[in-house]
C-alpha cells in the first residue's frame, strides 16, 4: 500500500466527473463455493477507490468506497477493510455467533477501530487529511445475516420474496426520501445524491447501523458499492441474480451491467448464496 502525496479533498465524487482514460482493470475472486467477489474501475475513473474482502470460509463479507481525493481514497478504503478482517479474527466471530446483541457489538467496535485507523493514517500524512470511506460488513452466523455499515454501501437479499434492501443509505437525498420530501425516481438525479451523511474517518464520530435478519437455503446476499446501484436499477439487479448462472457469472454480470449503463464509476460487488446452518459452520 502506498500512500499518495496529491492534495486530499473531503468531497466524495461523483459519478459525473468526465474523463477521457477507459481503464478496464477488473478483479474476480471466488474463496469459497459459495460467494463470490468482483471490482471493476469502470470506464471514467483512473483509479479503483474500492475495496472488498471475503473470508475463506465465505461468512465474513466486506466492502469499501474510499474518497478523498486522488488515490487516498484507496488508502482508506484499504485500511478499513484491513481493519475489519484484523479485528474480527476467530476469537471475536466465535463472539458474534453467540447472539444478535453479542454481534451488534463487535461490529460496533469494530467499525469503530476502522474509523481511528483512517483518522489516525490521516493525521499522520497532511496531504490526506479528509480521506474517508463508505463501509458495510456481512457476517454469517447460521441461519443469521448480521450488517453493519455506514454510508451508501448497500445490503440486498434476494429470496423468494423478491429483491430486499436491508440497508438505508447514510445520504442527503435518502434522507430526504425517507421524510417523504422527495421521491425514489428524483432522487436517483438529484444534484445531491453523492453527500453522504457520515463514513468512517470523516467527522467526529460515527453510528454504523447494524441488523440481523435470517436466511434462507438458496437465498442470495448482496454486497455492492453505488456504482452498482446508481447504474443498474433494483429490478435489473434482481435479474441478473435470477439468471441461474454460476456466482462468478453473475457477479461479472452485474459489473458488465454497471459498465453498460456508463460505468461513470467503480463498481465492487460481493455475492454470497446461503446453503443453511450446517453449511455455515454456524
Amino acid at each position: 500500500m502506498q500512500y499518495s502525496s496529491a492534495t486530499c479533498v473531503q468531497v466524495k465524487e461523483g459519478g459525473d466527473r468526465d474523463g477521457s482514460t477507459v481503464n478496464s482493470q477488473r478483479q474476480v475472486t471466488e474463496p469459497a463455493p459459495n460467494v463470490c467477489g468482483g471490482t471493476d474501475v469502470g470506464l471514467v475513473r483512473e483509479h479503483n477507490e474500492d475495496a472488498f474482502y471475503v473470508s475463506g470460509d465465505g461468512r465474513l463479507l466486506v466492502v469499501a468506497d474510499g474518497m478523498g481525493g486522488h488515490m487516498a481514497g484507496e488508502v482508506a478504503s484499504a485500511l478499513a477493510v484491513d481493519t475489519l478482517r484484523d479485528v474480527l479474527q476467530a476469537t471475536r466471530r466465535r463472539e458474534m455467533d453467540a447472539g444478535e446483541a453479542e454481534a451488534a457489538a463487535v461490529l460496533r467496535a469494530a467499525f469503530d477501530a476502522a474509523h481511528r485507523r483512517v483518522l489516525e493514517a490521516a493525521e499522520a500524512r497532511p496531504e490526506c487529511r479528509g480521506m474517508g470511506t463508505t463501509l458495510i460488513l456481512g457476517y454469517v452466523s447460521g441461519d443469521a445475516l448480521h450488517t453493519c455499515h455506514v454510508g451508501d454501501v448497500r445490503c440486498y437479499i434476494r429470496g423468494a420474496d423478491g429483491l430486499l434492501q436491508v440497508t438505508d443509505d447514510h445520504s442527503v437525498v435518502a434522507a430526504l426520501v425517507r421524510s417523504g420530501k422527495l421521491s425514489p425516481a428524483a432522487a436517483r438525479v438529484h444534484t445531491r445524491r453523492h453527500e453522504i451523511l457520515q463514513a468512517v474517518g470523516l467527522g467526529s464520530g460515527i453510528t454504523a447501523d447494524v441488523h440481523a435478519r435470517g436466511l434462507r437455503p438458496g437465498d442470495l446476499v448482496l454486497l455492492c458499492s453505488d456504482g452498482l446501484w446508481e447504474m443498474v436499477p433494483d429490478d435489473q439487479i434482481g435479474a441478473i441474480l435470477d439468471n441461474g448462472h454460476s456466482l462468478r457469472d453473475r457477479v461479472q454480470a452485474l459489473l458488465d451491467g454497471a459498465n453498460r449503463a456508463g460505468g461513470r464509476d467503480n463498481v465492487t460487488v460481493v455475492l454470497y448464496q446461503h446453503g443453511g446452518a450446517a453449511a455455515e459452520g454456524g
